[in-house]
């Protein structure tokens, strides 16, 4: 028997050595809260949602300034316009006929019995002037406008030119637009922040129950190791006659039912540290060797004005206030649509044919400046009914605000007293170690002394392995309860 427990354990070290061979890289918490953020793949996703809200803030700022356009077409034309359906006759009246005043026809010229007979046709017999089928008089002179003269446009048409626009008053709404895009952009980068708080908690919980699970493993093996002795020597009292063969055989099922924990401990190991080389983006299968040293300034805490402190840095909280704000600008954008609105566009043009001289084959370009104004009368109250749904949308947002103050003051006063209840259960169990070592030890004397059975020895050993496994879980708890206080009251990890 003692010589299958030799091997035993020759077999186990020779497994372990290539994990103790490869477990030489060391790394700490901080630099495996960087390595995780490094490669966590929904950070990058941030990173970009966060340059695009930049990019969208910028492009808001440009609706201040002006515009400026170029537009140019080309239009091939079959047939040139004509201006006439056929050949035109305009009557021929002196001068004396044009008011000096207004520049127009005067009709009491048709009624100068000195001037009408000078231009208009009268009738030698009757003495009245002499009249069309429609009853117009039919003057002595006119001037033929021949039909293929009132021919405009060319078959290649082209125009070119640049405009200029600039908004003078749209009602306040593009500023609102500009402060929108403003809290969205700040909206997306506490957003990364809390997708950073969440990558580093979770860093933070596998890196802890890795170290705990190391250390379960070694009491695994330490236990292990007790065991074996105690095998070893109920053996050779065996052999001497001093113990029965019951109890070499409590001993040597006790020892059974710690490989198999050992194994499982194992298992767990393996794939807790998979799950951790997964979140730092590491091959699955490579080994570090933990650093777990925890600084005694990282538990420097106000705990007066502790929910103070996580009103002002939980991001949860601070991208409700953004979103807050953003819903009151949404008001003011809706109200806008109720205002008049002015722009200014002006612009240079280029025609050919030529409008500017008798459309001929040639380019001609004139300036225009003009303002507009928009001014809503009456939509049947559809503008007003926007207004209100935006302030019914601030509304909820300001409920959901409150809600979220109450419940970040819930948590972070429970994880006060989760990370306290930690740190004394920590106290509690250390201080139960200690007096399962001190009752092994004595347990260990009497039983040499033949004053203990090996019932009791079993007993104290399993006694100080629980001690020591809750000793093991109760500091992993503590870390970890501090970890999710600091990332309850926002400070566990920033971007800036």
């Amino acid at each position: 028997m003692r010589n299958f427990l030799t091997m035993r354990r020759l077999f186990f070290i020779m497994a372990m050595i290539p994990f103790l061979s490869l477990a030489q890289e060391s790394i700490n918490l901080q630099e495996a809260r960087q390595m995780a953020l490094e490669h966590n793949r929904q950070l990058k996703i941030d990173q970009l949602d966060n340059q695009g809200a930049a990019l969208q803030t910028r492009s808001a700022f440009t609706n201040y300034l002006p515009r400026f356009d170029a537009e140019g077409a080309y239009q091939r034309r079959n047939k040139p316009y004509k201006l006439f359906d056929s050949d035109k006759f305009l009557p021929l009246i002196p001068y004396q006929g044009i008011d000096s005043e207004t520049g127009s026809f005067n009709p009491a010229i048709m009624q100068d019995p000195e001037l009408a007979p000078e231009f208009l046709v009268f009738n030698p017999l009757t003495g009245e002037p002499v009249t069309d089928e429609e009853g117009n008089p039919v003057f002595q002179q006119y001037a033929w406008l021949p039909k293929e003269k009132g021919e405009i446009g060319q078959k290649n048409n082209y125009q070119f030119g640049i405009t200029l626009s600039q908004p003078l008053f749209m009602g306040g709404k593009i500023r609102s637009g500009h402060r929108i895009a403003q809290k969205a952009e700040k909206i997306s980068e506490i957003n990364k922040d809390l997708s950073i708080s969440q990558v580093v908690f979770r860093t933070d919980e596998l890196f802890w129950q890795v170290v705990a699970l190391e250390e379960k493993l070694e009491l695994s093996i330490a236990y292990l190791e007790m065991l074996d002795k105690l095998v070893q020597d109920l053996e050779n009292l065996f052999e001497e006659g001093i113990v029965t063969r019951n109890q070499v055989l409590q001993a040597q099922v006790k020892y059974n039912e710690v490989e198999l924990l050992k194994v499982k401990a194992e298992n767990g190991l393996h794939l807790s540290r998979m799950a951790l080389n997964q979140m730092l983006g590491q091959p699955l299968t490579r080994e570090f060797e933990l650093d777990e040293n925890f600084e005694a300034d990282m538990l420097l805490l106000d705990e007066e004005n502790i929910a103070e402190t996580a009103m002002s840095q939980r991001p949860e909280l601070q991208m409700l206030n953004q979103s807050v704000s953003v819903a009151a600008e949404m008001i003011k954008v809706k109200r806008a649509d109720m205002m008049p609105s002015m722009g200014l566009k002006a612009g240079y043009s280029y025609s050919n044919p030529n409008p500017y001289n008798g459309f001929k084959d040639e380019f001609g370009g004139d300036y225009s400046i003009g303002v507009g104004i928009s001014i809503p009368i009456y939509h049947f109250g559809d503008k007003r009914r926007e207004v209100a749904q935006a302030r019914i949308e601030k509304e909820k947002m300001q409920l959901k605000k409150d809600d979220t103050r109450e419940m970040i003051e819930l948590q972070v006063n429970q994880s006060m007293l989760d990370f306290n209840e930690a740190m004394e259960k920590t106290k509690l169990t250390h201080l139960s170690l200690k007096q399962a070592k001190e009752n092994l030890d004595v347990t260990n004397n009497l039983f040499r002394e033949g004053r203990a059975t090996t019932r009791d020895v079993l007993e104290a050993q399993a006694h100080w392995q629980e001690a020591q496994a809750a000793y093991i879980e109760a500091k992993a708890s503590e870390k970890l309860a501090y970890s999710k206080l600091q990332k309850n009251l926002g400070n566990i990890y920033t971007s800036h």
